[in-house]
């Protein structure tokens, strides 16, 4: 009867190792399954060198409690199997040999390591499993190539995907020289080349995920954008701010790439952390033919930002006529009010006690008076357009051209606005001209009929807030006539 050293001396025996009968009838009779015989390879090595045609002899030894864990050992065997053709089930052995333990880090004796391996094999379900593991996407192989530059040179379409979306390196180099994009070049395989070529936004070197759709988008890359919704990436993914690829890149300007994602199913609905549309970053930075292709795509109107406000208001708020123009046309309600009772017109009145541009301001009141908006409609406080143009919501000091508030005031003249208005502290249209320091306004107030008598809530007139203010000049010009030489300031007797 043999003792256990003698059946594990014939188990190392390379010739009866290659018949897995034999093997079986050893492991039955007490060798032993991890053998170890001076001078010889484990049985286990032994199998593993053989590739594809060890599998049996491996199932074998398993069962019997062996294991393939050791260093370089899953290399070797994914070498065996590229020097010499594997069956169909090989690739399904692999994944049960890293399931044991296998090592996928280490190298193969020759110097390869598994992921090239798995490229060169072309065992997309292995690849992906190593690199859930997270071997080294850039080690080189024997021959000083990656295996990105083996899936360029190989034509592995799939594998190359794969490895760029998990963060391998299209500009790294081969021992030659060559990056895997010009290996895919030298071979003329633009379509590969596609996938390598990232000079707009840069690939982050770690896996791909959702947020990079939109950070491609804000730099308008839209080969990058296409390529990572190409990836599976989601179309509406967001930013830590909530910002769509969409939104990004309509506030940008980059109509190509709104077209893209449109294209593609982006939602032009879909609001930022702060509130923010795609169709309201367009109207901000002023981009009109983005807003024009937003509104055929079907954004909302009157989808509502923070406070109520409209798209429609934004647009007023900013003095863009030509926009307030199209949203108009589109359909966009000039009457809709935002949580504080402003309309459109009244947001343009706002914009215009310090707007700069005396025709864009005329031509944002001419589009909305003309489209029918009311001029005498009160917001909260009792704020009207009027009061809004004469400074109404700024505070005392704030800069302000004369000229196009008289302007803007000239026009709401034609529609007969009431100089009787006050806000919540009684300042009328005088008060506020007096408050800013507005002498020509208060002139053409007068002019119009305004009282110099009116009085506010702490019961003082006009030319009191003038005084107070120390516009001397508006304070003389807010004197009623008839007034005693005594009363009136020091300024205006000095002058006359």
């Amino acid at each position: 009867m043999l003792g256990t050293a003698e059946l594990n001396g014939l188990l190392c025996d390379a010739e009866i190792a290659a018949e897995p009968a034999r093997i079986e009838w050893l492991l039955r009779h007490g060798a032993q399954a991890e053998a170890r015989v001076p001078g010889a390879v484990s049985p286990v090595a032994a199998a593993l060198a053989r590739g594809a045609q060890g599998i049996e002899t491996l199932g074998i030894l398993f069962a019997h409690g062996a294991s393939p864990a050791g260093a370089g050992r899953l290399a070797t065997w994914l070498g065996a199997c590229v020097a010499n053709p594997p069956e169909p089930r090989a690739q399904r052995f692999a994944l049960e040999l890293l399931e044991r333990g296998a090592d996928p880090f280490a190298p193969s004796p020759a110097g390869d390591p598994p992921l090239a391996l798995a490229v060169r094999l072309n065992w997309p379900q292995l690849l992906q499993r190593l690199i859930a593991h997270g071997v080294d996407l850039d080690a080189r192989d024997s021959h000083g190539m990656s295996a990105l530059h083996l899936a360029a040179a190989l034509a592995r379409e799939d594998a190359l995907k794969q490895l760029v979306a998990a963060g391998a390196a299209p500009d790294r180099r081969a021992a030659d020289g060559q990056t895997p994009l010009g290996v895919a070049l030298a071979a003329g395989r633009r379509d590969l080349a596609d996938w390598l070529d990232w000079r707009g936004w840069r690939l982050p070197r770690r896996p791909l995920q959702a947020s990079d759709v939109p950070a491609a988008a804000i730099v308008g890359d839209a080969d990058a954008v296409r390529r990572l919704l190409d990836f599976g990436l989601p179309v509406d993914a967001v930013d830590s701010q909530g910002c769509s690829a969409l939104l990004r890149a309509a506030g940008g300007g980059h109509r190509a790439l709104v077209d893209l994602l449109l294209a593609r199913g982006a939602n032009p609905a879909l609001a930022a952390n702060t509130g923010a549309t795609p169709l309201s970053a367009a109207v901000s930075m002023r981009q009109a033919e983005i807003v024009d292709r937003l509104l055929d795509a079907g954004a909302g109107l009157e989808q509502r930002l923070p406070g109520d406000v409209t798209v429609l208001m934004l647009a007023a708020a900013l003095g863009l006529p030509e926009l307030v123009a199209r949203l108009l046309q589109a359909g966009a309600d000039l009457n809709a009010t935002d949580a504080q009772g402003l309309t459109p017109l009244h947001c343009a009145t706002l914009y215009g006690f310090t707007a700069r541009d005396r025709p864009r301001l005329v031509a944002l009141l001419d589009t909305l008076l003309l489209a029918g908006a009311d001029p005498q409609q009160a917001a909260a406080g009792g704020l009207t357009p009027l009061l809004l143009l004469l400074g109404a919501r700024a505070e005392p000091g704030t800069p302000s051209t004369e000229e196009v508030v008289l302007a803007g005031l000239e026009r709401l003249f034609d529609e007969e606005v009431r100089l009787d208005a006050r806000d919540q502290r009684g300042f009328g249209p005088l008060h506020l001209a007096a408050l800013h320091g507005l002498l020509r306004v208060a002139q053409a107030l007068m002019r119009e009929g305004a009282d110099l008598e009116q009085r506010d809530a702490l019961n003082r007139t006009p030319r009191e807030i003038a005084v107070m203010r120390g516009y001397v000049d508006v304070a003389a010009e807010l004197t009623p006539q008839g007034t005693a030489p005594s009363q009136v300031s020091m300024a205006r007797f000095l002058r006359e």
